[in-house]
């Protein structure tokens, strides 16, 4: 059981590093929330929510896509 609990631990570390690494990924490109929403077709509030912590795999698989970015997540 520990084991379960540790596997979880480490991929929600590896999803909000990915998270962080995508909304860096944004700034750098000199996006907004507002062009970034819509170019995700979501509202700026669910990506500034999504950015500060609250977890959406589909939004982050889509976010990581407009970007051309492989996302890995270790899980077993």
């Amino acid at each position: 059981m520990k084991t379960d609990v540790t596997e979880n631990i480490q991929a929600f570390k590896q999803c909000k590093e990915i998270v962080t690494m995508l909304k860096t990924q944004r700034i750098r490109a000199g996006f907004s929330q507002d062009f970034m929403a819509d170019w995700l077709d979501v509202s700026r509030k669910k990506l500034n929510e999504f950015e500060n912590g609250k977890f959406d795999f589909e939004l982050m698989v889509m976010y990581a896509d407009k970007f051309s970015i492989n996302i890995n997540i270790s899980y077993q």
